[in-house]
C-alpha cells in the first residue's frame, strides 16, 4: 500500500481527490492533506508519503518551492504536479525538479484514475530494483565472506598459488604481497555465542588501526594483517584489546611476517601455543584419570592389590619430579580421596587428615612413605565402615539395628525399645560416642546409601527416596540438599560429568 499526501488551497479539490481515492483507488492511501507549500513541507517531512498532488499556485511558498525544499531529502519521492494554467515556464522549471506528471484544473476522474495507475508501475519497477539492489549487496557480502573463509582456512594446511592469491586480492586489495597470521581463542567453557560476540569485539577494534581480515575457524578467531602498515605495536595492541574484556582470559599466537607463498608457514607458529596448550590439556587429563582410578584402586581393591598400585605411582611421582613438586602431586591424590570419602560417610566419621599441611612438612621421601602408609589404611578404615573405638553394647546394636532397618519408619523410642534401653539413654549415647543425634545419624547414613545409588545411575530419584526410607520425594530432596549442600538431580548430573 503506497502512501498519498493532496496539497491544494482549494477544500472542494482537496474533497474530490479524496473522495475519488476512497472509491475507486486500491493500493494507494491518502495520509495526510494541506492547504499551503509551508504546511505541505512540514507534513511530507513528517508522514513520507510515496506519492505527492502538489498545487503550484498557494499562499506562502508555491508548489515548485516547496518540491524543491523536499527534493535533496526525498529523492524517490513522485509528485505531480496541479495548476489551474498551462504555463511552458512552469513546466520547464517542473523538468529539473525531476516531477513525474504536470496536470492542468480542472483534473478529470479518468485522468485521475490513469495517473494512479502510471504511478503506481513505477513505484512497483522502483521497488523491484531496490530490491534487487539488496539482494545484489547481500550476495556480495555472502561471496566475499566465503572467499575470506576460504582463503583463511587454506592456510591452515597448505600455501596457496598464484591464480587463488590474485582472485583474493581481486575481492580483498591488498598493498602488499606479504602478511602474517595471528590466531587468538577464548579460554574457559563459554558458549559458541559468547565467543563469536567477544570475535567480534576484538575483530572490530584491530580493524581501527589495521587493515586486518578475520574468520572464525574451529571456535577460534583467524586473523590475518597484509604487510601493509607497520605492525611492530600489533602485539601491544592486542594485548591492551584484551585488558579491556577481562574477565575473559584469551590464548593468543603470532606468526612471523611472510610472502603469499609461504604464508602457511606464519599460521603453523601462530599454532605453536595451541599446539602445547593441547598436549599439555592431554597431559593433565591423562594424570587426572589416573589419580582417579588409583583413588577408586585404593578405596575398593584388595589392600595388597591397592597398595601395591599406590607404591608404583608415588615412586614413579617421586623419580620424576623434584620432591616438592612430588609432595604436592601427593596432595592433589590424598585430596581427591578426602572428597570420595566424604561422599561416601556423609560426614558420619570425625577422621580429620589435612593434607595440604601434613604433607608438604615431611622432609625426606622415608617420611613421605610412612605418613602415606598410615594415611592410607586410616581412610581405608573408615571407608569400609570399620570402626576405629569400642562402643557400647545397646550403641552398637542400634548402629546394626539401623544397617538393616534404615528403608522402614525409624523412631529412636522404638530402636531403644528394640535394644532394652530408654530412649533419652539411647539419645545420650549417640551424643557422647558419636557427636550427633539419632536423628541426625540416621538422616546420614540413609543419604549415603542414596549416593552409592545414584552412582549406580540404575533408579529414578524418586525410587531412591522410597529405597532409603524417605516417603516424600521432596522431603529427601530437602534433606540430601540440607547436608551435601545439592540435590540429588545436580549430584546426578556431576557423576555424569566426572565419568
Amino acid at each position: 500500500m503506497y502512501k498519498v499526501v493532496i496539497v491544494d488551497d482549494e477544500e472542494p479539490v482537496l474533497e474530490s481527490f479524496s473522495y475519488i481515492m476512497e472509491k475507486d483507488v486500491e493500493d494507494f492511501t491518502l495520509c495526510g492533506k494541506a492547504r499551503s507549500g509551508t504546511q505541505a513541507v512540514n507534513l511530507i517531512r513528517e508522514l513520507s508519503p510515496d506519492l505527492v498532488f502538489m498545487d503550484i499556485q498557494m499562499p506562502g511558498i508555491d508548489g515548485l518551492e516547496a518540491i524543491r525544499q523536499l527534493r535533496e531529502r526525498f529523492p524517490n519521492m513522485v509528485f505531480i504536479l496541479a495548476t489551474a494554467y498551462e504555463r511552458f515556464d512552469i513546466a520547464q522549471k517542473a523538468i529539473p525538479l525531476g516531477v513525474f506528471s504536470y496536470l492542468v484544473k480542472p483534473v478529470t476522474r479518468r485522468t485521475l484514475l490513469e495517473q494512479f495507475d502510471k504511478v503506481k508501475k513505477h513505484l512497483d519497477d522502483q521497488r523491484a530494483k531496490q530490491s534487487a539492489q539488496v539482494n545484489d549487496i547481500a550476495l556480495l557480502r555472502k561471496t566475499k565472506e566465503e572467499r575470506l573463509n576460504f582463503f583463511l582456512h587454506s592456510l591452515m594446511w597448505r600455501n596457496l598459488d598464484s591464480r587463488e592469491w590474485a582472485e583474493f586480492v581481486g575481492i580483498f586489495p591488498l598493498a602488499s604481497d606479504r602478511g602474517c597470521l595471528d590466531i587468538v581463542e577464548v579460554s574457559g567453557d563459554i558458549s559458541l555465542e559468547v565467543k563469536n560476540s567477544l570475535y567480534h569485539k576484538v575483530l572490530e577494534k584491530l580493524q581501527y588501526k589495521y587493515n586486518c581480515l578475520g574468520s572464525t575457524v574451529t571456535g577460534k578467531l583467524l586473523l590475518f594483517f597484509p604487510e601493509d602498515q607497520s605492525l611492530s605495536s600489533l602485539k601491544h595492541r592486542m594485548n591492551a584489546i584484551f585488558d579491556g574484556l577481562k574477565p575473559y582470559q584469551f590464548l593468543i599466537g603470532h606468526g612471523g611476517i611472510y610472502p603469499f607463498e609461504t604464508l602457511h608457514t606464519s599460521f603453523s607458529e601462530a599454532f605453536t601455543p595451541f599446539t602445547k596448550a593441547a598436549q599439555k590439556e592431554a597431559s593433565f587429563t591423562a594424570e587426572k584419570e589416573r589419580i582417579r582410578e588409583l583413588c577408586n584402586d585404593i578405596l575398593n581393591k584388595p589392600y595388597k592389590e591397592s597398595k601395591n598400585k599406590f607404591d608404583e605411582y608415588w615412586l614413579e611421582v617421586f623419580n620424576k619430579r623434584s620432591f616438592h613438586v612430588a609432595l604436592g602431586k601427593m596432595v592433589v591424590l590424598f585430596s581427591y580421596l578426602l572428597e570420595k570419602l566424604d561422599k561416601r560417610t556423609s560426614g558420619i566419621s570425625n577422621f580429620v587428615l589435612d593434607p595440604a599441611e601434613e604433607i608438604m612438612m615431611l622432609a625426606s621421601v622415608a617420611e613421605w612413605q610412612q605418613w602415606a602408609e598410615h594415611a592410607v589404611k586410616q581412610i581405608r578404615d573408615v571407608y569400609e565402615g570399620v570402626s576405629l573405638q569400642e562402643y557400647p553394647r545397646p550403641l552398637s546394636a542400634s548402629l546394626a539395628y539401623i544397617k538393616v532397618h534404615y528403608q522402614e519408619p525409624l523412631q529412636l523410642s522404638a530402636v531403644a525399645e528394640e535394644n532394652g534401653v530408654t530412649g533419652s539413654y539411647l539419645s545420650r549415647l549417640f551424643k557422647e560416642h558419636l557427636g550427633t543425634t539419632f536423628i541426625e545419624y540416621l538422616n546420614r547414613f540413609r543419604i549415603n546409601k542414596a549416593i552409592l545409588l545414584l552412582e549406580e545411575k540404575e533408579k529414578s530419584i524418586k525410587e531412591i527416596s522410597y529405597m532409603v526410607g524417605y516417603q516424600d520425594p521432596n522431603y529427601f530432596s530437602r534433606i540430601f540438599r540440607k547436608y551435601l549442600g545439592v540435590s540429588p538431580s545436580e549430584m546426578e548430573k556431576e557423576t555424569l560429568h566426572e565419568e
